[in-house]
């Protein structure tokens, strides 16, 4: 008896012990004041410090349903372009058919009884509707030498299209499309207003694969000396720009078209551009206007700003075209333009764009620094002419 009543004491302190040691069964597990979890914040688990800044979630800065919606706002816009072109291979006296060389082929080409050799090829592309009417907006590297252009919509429809105007120099061109309206038109943003690091998307058919979407940033803005148009002032942005891209918008987070994407850095991955829409927008109205593309120019050849050299800012004045408006206002090579109608001038592409962008016929304001002297000389522009003679 003695030992049955020894062993129940026992194995009652052997309960008593564990129970200590687990504490009661339904103690919620969360800290509290007699605990040692007490000491961890669970607002801060890991030790952050106070002063580290607390980065945001992804989607509370960008919600995740922000790019589905710009692909759907904008993607009624966006076209797939086929193209089919004409390459005409004629005699030239560097590439001679067989049987045509010398003046053998110069003198059948005289009497009409040699024609070049016509090859047509396929071509793809992209761009986008901006008016209701059926204007497309797209690249003329696109489109040049065209002699049949098929617009294919978002809902499958495959229109013809017709050329309505285009400028090289900027490698723009637009087209309307040849079917019943109204058409669905993308909104155009203000490419004036970016800065760099800002969401970019672009939009196209690289490939052939149409209503394709790629998101980036805008990597920087004014790029130029890419050897891709006479006039560069490109848009730089790493979202993916691939071959059938050209001509298709860049947008913003708010859907906006801010430019028209055009080439990629063949070397390089995430380098892509576009040509600002503002410089779009300017071609679309003068074209609409049924104006010829006109350039304005003063007759001035500069080059890079000669500020390191001496301290001086501005852009040097290389050499002035014999009977130009620079030359009848008495401007003179090693000139620095300093200001254009009262605005700084610190790079050559800012100068260039400054003059070309101005109305021709305006009266413009150079302010120069000639032997350090400043002076202010008055130059009225003119259209620039089909060939320059120095």
């Amino acid at each position: 008896m003695i030992r049955g009543i020894g062993t129940r004491l026992l194995w009652g302190l052997l309960f008593v012990l564990v129970t200590a040691c687990q504490g009661p069964a339904d103690r919620p597990l969360t800290p509290g004041a007699d605990s040692d979890v007490a000491k961890v914040d669970p607002e801060n688990p890991y030790g952050r410090e106070e002063r580290q800044p607390t980065v945001p979630a992804v989607e509370a800065l960008i919600p995740r349903a922000t790019f589905a919606w710009i692909a759907k706002a904008v993607a009624p816009t966006v076209v797939h372009l086929k193209t089919v072109q004409e390459i005409r291979k004629g005699w030239t006296p560097f590439r001679r058919r067989a049987g045509e060389g010398g003046m053998e082929g110069f003198f059948k080409r005289l009497w009409g009884r040699s024609k070049d050799s016509v090859v047509k090829q396929q071509g793809v592309g992209s761009g986008f509707l901006i008016h209701r009417a059926g204007y497309i907006l797209t690249n003329n590297h696109v489109v040049n030498h065209a002699v049949e252009i098929r617009a294919v919509l978002s809902d499958g429809r495959e229109l013809p299209a017709h050329w309505v105007g285009s400028d090289p120099r900027t490698d723009l061109a637009l087209l309307q499309i040849e079917g019943d309206g109204p058409f669905p038109a993308a909104v155009l943003g203000d490419s004036e207003k970016l800065e760099s690091g800002e969401w970019a998307m672009a939009v196209g058919s690289p490939l052939g694969l149409a209503q394709t979407f790629t998101v980036g940033v805008i990597s920087a803005t004014g790029r130029s000396h890419l050897g891709i148009a006479s006039r560069e002032n490109f848009i730089q942005t790493d979202a993916s720009i691939n071959y059938g891209n050209s001509g298709g918008p860049l947008l913003n987070i708010n859907a906006e078209v801010i430019g028209i994407n055009t080439a990629i850095m063949p070397l390089g991955q995430g380098i892509g551009f576009a040509i600002p829409i503002n410089m779009a927008r300017r071609f679309v109205e003068t074209v609409l206007k049924r104006q010829r593309i006109k350039t304005a120019w003063l007759g001035l050849q500069v080059e890079a700003s000669s500020s390191e050299g001496n301290g001086r800012d501005g852009v040097a004045v290389q050499s002035v075209v014999r009977g130009s408006p620079a030359s009848r206002a008495g401007l003179r090579s090693a000139d620095l333009v300093v200001r254009v109608d009262g605005e700084e001038v610190t790079e050559l592409d800012q100068l260039q764009r400054m003059i070309a962008d101005g109305e021709i016929g305006a009266e413009r304001t150079l302010t120069i620094n000639r032997n350090g002297m400043v002076e202010e000389i008055r130059i009225r522009s003119e259209e620039r002419p089909a060939r320059v003679f120095p």
